[in-house]
């Protein structure tokens, strides 16, 4: 009996360990696959609907971040490449929304991307009508932030990027949607790394190891967008002829 309750706890003991060594690398692969979780739908009656022209609104973000506003339109028309629709960028869109009552509206379908992540159904067919297009594609930044090492800090700089996309028909429809983040890591700081040298501000003194930091925002957002772009619907088998 002694030897039977042995040889039951060592299995116990071989069972539990094997049990603790798969949990770490479970733990690992969620973490990835949580890391680089992209949600993207498109309306199963896309082809259907004769979209030929897309409108791409400035994008927009909830503290105004211009700089990073421009960067991620920018990289977003490069990442989707050459597409078939006739196209009206950002800076074509602001151009054509001339005058008070086109200004407003387009500031009305900023707020109502920033609330729902989308152009507004009933804000959709005057902004279509008014550029002249079949539907108007946003992007909302929502999450858009990089963090440095102090010179004390252990620990890896990281750089990460949030958005939400949709775009909406001439009808208010939702025809597609996208929403995701990525997230870039800097290589590992050591507190306890040479200095270098010493930089001064905000009356204070820091060290400099030369160590690297975060990544950069267009570095990180590109890889985001380069998965998205094979998801963007293609346009109808005629929008090629239609585009000339």
């Amino acid at each position: 009996m002694r030897t039977r309750s042995v040889r039951a706890l060592a299995a116990g003991v071989v069972a539990l360990a094997l049990a603790l060594a798969v949990v770490p690398a479970l733990h690992a692969a969620d973490k990835n696959k949580r890391k680089q979780l992209d949600l993207t739908w498109t309306a199963p009656d896309f082809a259907a609907r004769g979209i030929h022209g897309i409108a791409m609104l400035p994008p927009s973000s909830y503290d105004r971040n211009h700089v990073a506003e421009k960067l991620a339109a920018g990289l977003w028309g490069q990442a989707l490449g050459n597409v078939n629709y006739r196209w009206q960028s950002p800076t074509m869109v602001q151009a054509l929304m001339e005058g008070p009552a086109a200004d407003s509206l387009l500031q009305r379908a900023e707020a109502s991307v920033l609330q729902r992540g989308r152009v507004d159904s009933l804000l959709a067919p005057g902004l279509c009508a008014t550029l002249r297009t079949d539907a108007v594609l946003s992007l909302r930044l929502d999450r858009w932030e990089q963090i440095e090492m102090e010179y004390n800090q252990a620990g890896r700089p990281s750089t990460t990027v949030q958005v939400t996309a949709a775009l909406v028909d001439a009808h208010g429809h939702v025809v597609w949607t996208a929403a995701g983040s990525e997230t870039g890591e800097g290589p590992y700081h050591d507190p306890n790394a040479n200095v270098l040298g010493v930089t001064s501000s905000d009356l204070t003194n820091k060290p400099l190891t030369g160590q690297g930091g975060a990544p950069a925002f267009a570095e990180v957002a590109t890889r985001l967008f380069t998965r998205w772009a094979p998801l963007f619907p293609a346009p109808p088998a005629d929008s090629a002829a239609a585009s000339h």
